[in-house]
């Protein structure tokens, strides 16, 4: 039983991370969680600015995300897609 249920959680995360791949809102969670902020991940707003830059790519802003070195507000997410998949380009604290 126990083996069925680490099974069933290894499978969800498998799943769960190929999605995070398929939508920018998730391309940016999945950076938060990456650069060790899972609290902001789950909690953070995310909004699409309607900005495409053809060089920085779609422009994003998200709330509740701090760099930990200098405590700043790193609240702006270029997005690039490659494909079907979304990967976060840059991030920072201003467009």
């Amino acid at each position: 039983m126990r083996r069925k249920v680490a099974v069933a959680v290894v499978l969800l995360v498998i799943a769960l991370w190929t999605a995070s791949f398929f939508s920018p809102e998730w391309a940016i969670r999945r950076y938060m969680f990456l650069h060790l902020h899972p609290v902001s991940a789950v909690t953070s707003d995310i909004t699409d600015l309607g900005k495409f830059f053809a060089m920085d790519g779609h422009l994003y802003h998200a709330t509740d995300y701090k760099d930990r070195a200098t405590g700043g507000e790193i609240s702006f997410f270029y997005l690039k897609k490659k494909g079907p998949f979304w990967y976060v380009a840059s991030a920072g604290s201003g467009p």
